[in-house]
């Protein structure tokens, strides 16, 4: 079992936890250790000796520090260098962190990671993707001739944003997010938003209904590809629907509260015609299940709308 600590300066570390928890949902197995101004490398010391006791039931320990040389770091080091049960890694950010949490994938593919998260924002293209293992995986995927395979359908009116990028993505082992969106595929901006908020190492499409509906009803539109599907709306399925294309499970992530709806979930707020969209579809066969990140229990949400 894998226990992740978070070491830095200040609430850094704690501010790393709850941003996971945010995105992750999860709780257990990580802990913080914090070097506080009045601290001196004796104190610090002192924390580490009573995060200890809380490590001795895991077999595998990742330590992530804020800064490569810094006195949290250097603390560590001293400590834990010579313990063959854990791995230390130094620069630690979101997209490494959010990596370690999700799976369980060797310390060198985390920071490879956290290396592709880091972009240009303004000029992407200046960083570039990074070929790592599962492109060459992909790539040989697609020499083979494979068709593509829809992993998870999502309702998530953010489109692209931490949990998709930073939880679903990697979960699912992603090589393409399609976003489709009748209004996005206009907007320059909203295209924008989403190719800077999507992870260097998946591609992406952002597609009107109908186009969707062709590329996905031709199985050689992406071969080897693994797909996550966004749809910002939930009446872009009833025009799916009308082009006589339905997916056969669809999971209900995020809908705002707007005028005239009822919540429904935490996260899940619709308007009439929105319930009446869903419940035709699952009258002619397709399973809605809510399921805000990839570690919450999948909950049966035909079963809630029809309350």
């Amino acid at each position: 079992m894998r226990a992740i600590v978070f070491v830095g300066h200040g609430d850094l570390p704690k501010g790393m936890k709850h941003s996971i928890e945010m995105i992750t949902g999860m709780k257990e197995h990580i802990f913080v250790v914090s070097l506080l101004p009045e601290d001196g490398k004796e104190e610090f010391q002192n924390k580490l000796a009573t995060l200890d006791s809380q490590l001795t039931e895991y077999t595998e320990i990742l330590v992530f520090a804020d800064l490569l040389g810094g006195s949290p770091c250097n603390g560590v080091v001293e400590r834990y260098f010579d313990n063959e049960k854990v791995q230390i890694a130094a620069g630690m950010n979101l997209p490494m962190a959010v990596t370690a949490v999700l799976g369980d994938l060797p310390i060198e593919q985390i920071i490879q990671e956290g290396k592709t998260g880091i972009s240009n924002v303004k000029n992407p293209q200046q960083t570039g993707p990074v070929q790592t293992e599962r492109h060459l995986t992909q790539s040989a995927r697609a020499k083979s001739g494979e068709p593509f395979e829809v992993k998870n359908v999502r309702i998530d009116a953010r489109g692209i944003h931490g949990q998709v990028a930073t939880a679903w993505t990697p979960k699912l082992n992603i090589d393409r997010i399609m976003v489709i969106d009748d209004c996005a595929v206009k907007d320059e901006m909203q295209k924008m938003a989403l190719k800077m908020a999507k992870p260097n190492s998946v591609k992406l499409s952002i597609l009107s209904s109908k186009k969707a509906v062709e590329r996905l009803s031709n199985k050689d539109s992406y071969p080897g590809e693994k797909l996550l599907v966004i749809l910002q709306r939930v009446e872009t399925l009833k025009k799916l629907a009308e082009l006589g294309y339905r997916f056969a499970d669809v999971n209900v992530g995020n809908v705002p509260n707007r005028p005239g709806t009822t919540s429904y979930r935490k996260t899940v707020h619709l308007t009439e015609e929105e319930v009446a969209i869903i419940k035709t579809l699952i009258h002619d066969g397709t399973h809605f299940t809510a399921q805000m990140v990839p570690n919450d229990a999948k909950v049966d949400f035909d079963e809630i709308i029809n309350k």
